[in-house]
């Protein structure tokens, strides 16, 4: 009887152990020789999986209800149809995709940042921060060359290649001065003897003082497109190309024009404006 009982007791022991043998091969985790996340100030521990479920585990950071978005290996976004919680430490995300997030985001509104970690599912670990700097504006912090991969680091060199092809051009079609019918406003648009700086001002002049003031900004990009308003008829708006020259001061205004083709003027503000001859 006691033999029967004992090996009754071993069998239910063997089952338990076998189960939870077969449960831990479900979860894989993952710890980082590096964590330390914009200057020591958010610290990624580890990232545990298991079916439905992703666990990532940090110290510091602020996080409640903070937005996130989830990217699988190749960085495609995962969708939005998952729940999240942050709580003690632990960002939890249950989905069905859970076990397949390399990467995400998450949103500190509260700090103008956005924090970027990838390949969490591997001991490689690597995070980029968008964070906005008050001397500066939004700015990425990070270790770039370790974020992206060779085809990524490549594939974002042709496409700043072509945006840079694209802002010359759009400045070769604006550069110089440009007035206003009444003579009160102008336009100037230069770049430095090396034509590695571009600028554009916007300027207007004093009747008292007789004096131009107004403001100027070194642009970072340039592009135009199609104009899509409503302000302008069909047969004008036809001919109209919207150009957006972007600040490189990312806190301060963008300068926003509207180019007619068909007359080579500039249209802003309800004034029109043609080039200086010189």
């Amino acid at each position: 009887m006691k033999l029967k009982t004992f090996l009754i007791t071993a069998s239910l022991w063997m089952g338990l152990l076998g189960l939870t043998a077969c449960g831990g091969a479900d979860v894989r985790t993952y710890q980082y020789p590096e964590t330390a996340v914009l200057f020591d100030g958010l610290h990624i521990k580890k990232t545990v999986y298991s079916p439905g479920v992703m666990e990532l585990y940090y110290r510091g950071g602020q996080f409640k209800d903070n937005p996130i978005r989830c990217y699988d290996a190749n960085f495609e976004d995962l969708g939005d149809q998952f729940e999240h919680t942050f709580r003690n430490g632990v960002l939890t995300v249950q989905a069905d995709f859970a076990e397949q997030i390399s990467g995400l985001t998450i949103e500190d509104k509260d700090h103008d940042t956005v924090y970027h970690l990838r390949y969490l599912d591997s001991p490689q670990f690597a995070w980029l921060a968008d964070t906005f700097w008050l001397d500066y504006g939004m700015m990425t912090m990070g270790d770039e060359a370790r974020y992206y991969s060779d085809a990524e680091r490549q594939a974002q060199a042709e496409r700043e290649r072509a945006e840079h092809a694209q802002t010359r051009n759009v400045f070769a079609l604006l550069e110089g001065t440009w007035i206003s019918e009444d003579g009160l406003q102008k336009y100037v648009f230069s770049t430095d003897a090396d034509g590695s700086e571009l600028r554009a001002a916007e300027l207007w002049r004093s009747g008292t003082e007789k004096m131009w003031n107004g403001w100027e900004l070194r642009v970072e990009s340039a592009f135009q497109t199609p104009y899509f308003g409503g302000e302008y008829g069909e047969d004008v708006a036809e001919h109209l190309q919207e150009i957006v020259l972007r600040n490189s001061d990312h806190a301060a205004a963008d300068l926003h024009l509207l180019y007619d083709t068909q007359n080579a003027v500039i249209l802003s503000g309800g004034m029109t404006y043609r080039r200086e001859q010189g």
